[in-house]
């Protein structure tokens, strides 16, 4: 038996206290401010939120609810279905565009609040409640579908005209919600071991030739290696079922009477992609084929990549977020400006 003990003191236990002591430090030390330094354990630190958040607005909007009585009874000037972006991505509600286009527009705003997580595409959800009478201009003026670049040919390859109701998970009403599940202190020690040395970090780190941000590390970028994984190469038919998918939903807007605007979310990379140095990535062209491919209704859109990249080449600093996949309030501000030019 002592021997036994002897050789777990020499064997086990060292690797088990490794473990720990890996788990108390990204715990206690690891503050990764921002979606993209919390993905990758990169630690950043909360000083440059902490500056950038300095920049943000009293929340003055409200969320809705994926509720058709709510829709039908409700009134509001713009109404808006996205994902993270139309719903705090970044810094928090108070610094996204739909605060701002409720602050600098004077109108009353609602967004749009599946139950269902996985219910994530925005163009989906715009039509269904467009198409199943769920809303109307005598209800909403102007609806605003916002889509982030990255998955949005996924998300219109499986767009479909024949749902009868709006989908919705089929689970007990009087069933408690389930417990958010967070990642236990050691799969965070596994995680960090993967990415910080073998290379699978999800998280890619590029120098760029020119400072961009603000913080410690004005030319670096990181950003979710799906930038550079989707979008690309987009075949002949995803082309058509885009096409197709956005003019379904300005037909059915036109029918309802309401005012449609497309707000489609660059990605990070598809910004900054033209000041990395020796980019071993491929040009992202996506959103300016999205331009071509609609420029008969153009007037029902926002590139948020036409109207910030202006501001990048004029070296305005922190268009998006050093730690994170979103732009900064500043930004907000100017997407929401755009919008609401197209507002009626």
């Amino acid at each position: 038996m002592r021997k036994f003990l002897i050789n777990i003191s020499y064997t086990v236990l060292p690797v088990w206290l490794f473990f720990v002591g890996m788990a108390v430090y990204l715990w206690i030390t690891n503050d990764n401010s921002g979606d993209l330094m919390r993905l990758g354990l990169i630690n950043s630190g909360p000083e440059y939120t902490d500056s950038i958040c300095a920049y943000r607005l009293p929340s003055v909007y409200y969320m809705g609810q994926d509720d058709d009585s709510l829709l039908r009874q409700d009134t509001c000037d713009i109404l808006v279905i996205g994902d993270s972006f139309s719903h705090g991505g970044g810094v928090g509600k108070e610094g996204d565009y739909v605060n701002f286009l409720a602050h600098d527009s004077g109108r009353k705003v609602i967004v749009f609040t599946p139950h269902d997580p996985t219910l994530s595409s925005p163009i989906q959800i715009a039509y269904d409640i467009l198409n199943l009478g769920c809303i109307d201009s005598t209800h909403v003026k102007n609806l605003v579908v916002q889509e982030v670049e990255r998955y949005l040919v996924p998300r219109h390859d499986g767009f479909v005209t024949t749902h009868t109701t709006i989908p919705r998970p089929e689970r007990d009403a009087n069933a408690a919600p389930a417990p958010k599940q967070e990642a236990s202190p050691l799969l965070r020690v596994k995680d960090f071991l993967f990415y910080h040395l073998f290379g699978a970090n999800p998280i890619f780190k590029v120098q760029l030739s020119r400072p961009v941000f603000g913080g410690a590390q004005p030319d670096q970028l990181y950003f979710y290696r799906e930038d550079v994984e989707m979008g690309f190469d987009v075949s002949s038919k995803s082309r058509e079922r885009i096409i197709d998918s956005y003019q379904q939903v300005i037909r059915v807007a036109k029918e309802r009477g309401v005012n449609v605007i497309m707000l489609v979310a660059g990605d990070k990379y598809d910004l900054y992609q033209d000041y990395i140095i020796d980019n071993p990535y491929p040009a992202k062209t996506l959103n300016e084929d999205l331009q071509q491919w609609m420029a008969p209704e153009l007037d029902h859109f926002v590139f948020s990549k036409q109207v910030l990249l202006p501001y990048v080449k004029q070296g305005v600093k922190d268009v998006y977020l050093f730690n994170d996949t979103h732009w900064s309030p500043a930004s907000s501000r100017l997407i929401a400006g755009e919008i609401i030019k197209k507002l009626k």
